[in-house]
């Protein structure tokens, strides 16, 4: 990075822009300091619960179940958001943390320190695993933003039958992911009937599927990911949004695959506009919820087809692997 007087500010906006690049520069070494920093610190836990078990005289065994039950109750104070819970949280494991220096008997001072910083790793990995994903998303923001920007700002409706067509076919231009699914057809319906984990059945004029790897129950592997498409003949109001939302997440505990695209694609005739409240709900609300564990959050997309023969987009979606891809990634494929 050159050295340069950080109080100088010629242009604001091409200073933020050139300073996002400086930053997005740096992500590299950062995420590899960040993934040595939580390798040092999961071997210092380690050295640290066996000097606990090993010093804590007659009863290592009590003192390993307790250091167990630290861990346990560190894990879930930091996946938990609720206040009420974490603090309850907070408070079990700080008696269990009394109770662990406790077992030291005799080695009461080697119990403060050994659990003391026990305790703090804890804590310091969990601030690591928010720093890491701060970065990461931070890193894919700005390839995203920069990628729209880079983009040529007119996109032409291809051809095609019905507008269902013709946006599967412009996805497929624009997605490596999307254009595999449709190369075999079982990864696409349409149009399709899902029934959700109610028992609800919902209507989708398309539905295209990304299997999961085998072992991503295990969490290892692509997590899979699905494309709804649901067509209107007007306008779509915030009520059918919101239907259409509670529709996805429904399918989505049915079929155990994260959304990656949820489309309102609509046919304007240029007489009407986007109702206001629709707008808003498209730029501030997601799709929401979690699979295998897994928490996902999806932006919905309405897509419009113009009477000029190009695309409208609220908001603009990229797609990640394209994203990474041109970053010198490979796209990844769907697992038959």
């Amino acid at each position: 990075m050159a050295a340069r007087d950080v109080r100088a500010v010629e242009n604001p906006i091409t200073a933020i822009f050139d300073l996002a690049e400086d930053v997005e520069r740096q992500a590299p070494k950062t995420q590899r300091l960040l993934k040595y920093t939580r390798a040092f610190l999961y071997v210092f836990l380690v050295l640290d619960v066996l000097l606990i078990v090993l010093l804590s005289g007659p009863g290592r065994l009590l003192a390993l179940l307790l250091t167990l039950a630290l861990w346990g109750l560190l894990l879930v104070q930091s996946a938990t958001t609720n206040l009420t819970a974490k603090g309850l949280v907070l408070a079990g494991s700080l008696a269990v943390a009394v109770l662990l220096v406790l077992a030291f008997g005799a080695g009461l001072l080697f119990g403060v320190i050994l659990v003391s910083l026990f305790y703090l790793g804890m804590v310091i990995l969990d601030l690591v695993r928010d720093a890491r994903g701060f970065v990461d998303y931070y890193a894919r923001r700005y390839r995203v933003i920069r990628a729209v920007r880079e983009a040529d700002p007119v996109v032409l409706v291809p051809q095609g039958a019905t507008p269902v067509d013709r946006l599967l076919t412009h996805l497929a231009q624009r997605s490596p992911a999307v254009a595999t699914m449709l190369a075999s057809r079982q990864y696409v319906r349409v149009p399709a009937i899902l029934t959700g984990r109610t028992g609800v059945a919902y209507q989708f004029d398309a539905f295209l599927s990304w299997p999961a790897d085998t072992l991503a129950p295990f969490g290892m592997g692509h997590e899979g990911s699905a494309v709804y498409v649901k067509a209107f003949d007007r306008a779509p109001t915030r009520a059918d949004l919101e239907a259409l939302r509670r529709a996805v997440q429904d399918v989505t505990q049915a079929v155990h695959l994260p959304p990656g695209r949820v489309i309102a694609l609509w046919k304007s005739d240029g007489t009407a506009d986007v109702p206001e409240e629709a707008y808003t709900f498209l730029t501030t609300q997601v799709v929401q919820g979690s699979v295998r564990g897994h928490a996902f959050a999806c932006s919905m997309e309405l897509v419009t087809e113009m009477p000029d023969g190009t695309y409208d987009f609220i908001p603009l979606m990229v797609d990640a692997a394209v994203v990474g891809a041109s970053a010198g990634n490979p796209v990844p494929r769907p697992s038959a």
